[in-house]
């Protein structure tokens, strides 16, 4: 489930690159959380009734994660090259198995795993914007909250209720950023289409999937 979730996610991330220079990065941000929004809330019906202050607390965390995961990967990927920033931002990830593993055989593979993907990225961060790097940074931090707190909503929230509402409040706190960043574009019908795309592959599906992974 989380290897198909991670495929999709970097297809609909190569797919947003096509859209930036006419929305940007909070545009396409919008884009994606809105109708990532939409899909599943047609389709988990999420009841909203009934849920206590601690439910709503962690929800709302959720989405916060959401957000500004999202906007910060955007924000560096606009900034340098996808490959690379994906290598940064998987540090977050790694980071968070070793101090949830508590073992040296856990810090092992993540060392191991950190070779590789530096390996592959073949970064040269000299040559890099910094401010791009350091938007990758925040984005594996917020990475790694939002595994935390996707696991903490999928123990809350049956099915993907959970998922379905924190994704429209994430949405409807960007959506005003993205259409003052974006303007008229943002309503145009091509890069809606993209963003649709983007929608699916990059949050509907790998969310969805982590989100049942993590139960």
């Amino acid at each position: 489930l989380v290897v198909v979730g991670l495929i999709a996610q970097d297809v609909g991330a190569a797919i947003s690159i096509m859209v930036f220079p006419e929305v940007g990065a909070a545009g396409m941000t919008a884009l994606r959380l809105v109708f990532s929004a939409a899909i599943l809330l047609v389709i988990a019906r999420p009841r909203l009734r009934g849920r206590s202050r601690r439910d709503w607390m962690t929800v709302v965390l959720f989405a916060a994660a959401l957000a500004a995961m999202n906007l910060s990967f955007y924000e560096a990927i606009s900034r340098i090259p996808l490959g690379i920033a994906v290598t940064i931002e998987v540090l977050g990830p790694l980071l968070l198995s070793v101090i949830m593993g508590r073992r040296w055989l856990n810090a092992l593979w993540a060392a191991l795993a950190l070779i590789g993907v530096v390996i592959l990225g073949g970064l040269n961060l000299e040559r890099l914007d910094p401010i791009g790097v350091l938007f990758a940074i925040a984005a594996g931090a917020l990475w790694a909250l939002y595994i935390l707190t996707s696991a903490a909503t999928g123990r809350r929230f049956e099915r993907l209720d959970g998922l379905a509402i924190a994704m429209a409040i994430a949405a409807v706190v960007v959506l005003p950023f993205g259409a003052i960043s974006a303007g008229a574009a943002l309503f145009d019908p091509r890069w809606l289409l993209l963003g649709l795309a983007v929608a699916v592959l990059s949050s509907t599906i790998p969310y969805a999937l982590e989100l049942v992974a993590l139960r």
